[in-house]
C-alpha cells in the first residue's frame, strides 16, 4: 500500500513538471493594430468616436491579456530561483547554467511586451489625441 502510494506521489510529481516548463505561458499575447491618427481624416466626429472608441477597447483587452502571462513568466522565474538556492553550486553548476538561461529567456519575453504595450499605447495616446483636436465633447476629450 505505502509502495503505490509513494508510486502515485512519484508520478504526480513526474506530471506536473511540465506544467512549470516555459510552454506553460503559452506565446505571447499579440499587440491590436491601432488606426493611424490619419485614418481619422474626413470621418465625420461620430466616426472618429467609434474608431477611437474600438482602438481603447483593444489596447484594454490587450493589457488584460498581458497581466497573467506576464505574472506566468514571474511564476516560473520565482520556482527557478527558488531551484537554483537549494542546488550546489559546484556539483550542479551546469544545471544552474541551464536555468538561469530559462530566466534570461522569460526577462527577454518581459521586455519585449513592455515594448509592444508601450508603443500600442503610444499609438493609442496619438490616435485620441488626433481625435481630440476636433472633437469637443468633454466625455471624449475631457482636457478641452
Amino acid at each position: 500500500m505505502l509502495r503505490k502510494l509513494c508510486l502515485a506521489a512519484a508520478i504526480c510529481a513526474v506530471a506536473a513538471t511540465p506544467a512549470l516548463a516555459d510552454d506553460t505561458c503559452g506565446p505571447a499575447p499579440i499587440g491590436p493594430a491601432i488606426p493611424a491618427a490619419s485614418d481619422l481624416a474626413g470621418k465625420a466626429i461620430e466616426a472618429q468616436r467609434v474608431v477611437v472608441m474600438d482602438a481603447y477597447h483593444q489596447v484594454k483587452a490587450y493589457q488584460a491579456a498581458l497581466k497573467p502571462f506576464r505574472g506566468c513568466l514571474a511564476t516560473l522565474d520565482q520556482a527557478d530561483k527558488a531551484q537554483i538556492a537549494s542546488l550546489d553550486r559546484k556539483k550542479d553548476a551546469d544545471r544552474i547554467k541551464s536555468i538561469t538561461q530559462g530566466i534570461a529567456d522569460r526577462l527577454k519575453i518581459n521586455d519585449q511586451t513592455v515594448d509592444s504595450e508601450t508603443q500600442v499605447v503610444t499609438d493609442f495616446n496619438t490616435l485620441h489625441l488626433a481625435e481630440c483636436a476636433t472633437d469637443t465633447d468633454v466625455k471624449m476629450c475631457p482636457k478641452k
